[in-house]
């Protein structure tokens, strides 16, 4: 299935496998003519560009990164998503619950 918009009517319809790959638009006013070959190489075209105009970047040194969970090769932060949390913080903090979980263990499990 394919989401074509008609130019002429500004009208949009789904082009499923047992229609004609020409054809003219079902609306039935309209005289224009589809060609499913020319619409797919526009749907291809215009996601290719939106995939690349979403580049991510660090919310702290504004430079490119490779994912939303990652650290930052320019600025050494690790970015959670849109947040971003410094390596000591997070080392702490992996610190405190492994602390927490070898107390739990210890005076429960016996």
């Amino acid at each position: 299935m394919l989401k074509i918009h008609c130019p002429q009517c500004n009208k949009s319809f789904l082009w499923t496998d047992n229609m004609p790959t020409q054809d003219k638009c079902p609306t039935p006013d309209c005289s224009w003519n589809y060609n499913i070959h020319a619409e797919l190489k526009k749907n291809v075209n215009r996601h290719a560009v939106e995939v690349k105009s979403q580049t991510l970047h660090c919310p702290f040194c504004q430079g490119e990164i490779a994912s939303k969970f990652t650290i930052c090769p320019h600025c050494s932060q690790i970015v959670m998503g849109k947040k971003m949390l410094k390596k000591r913080y997070f080392f702490l903090a992996v610190c405190l619950i492994l602390v927490i979980l070898s107390l739990i263990f210890k005076y429960w499990v016996k």
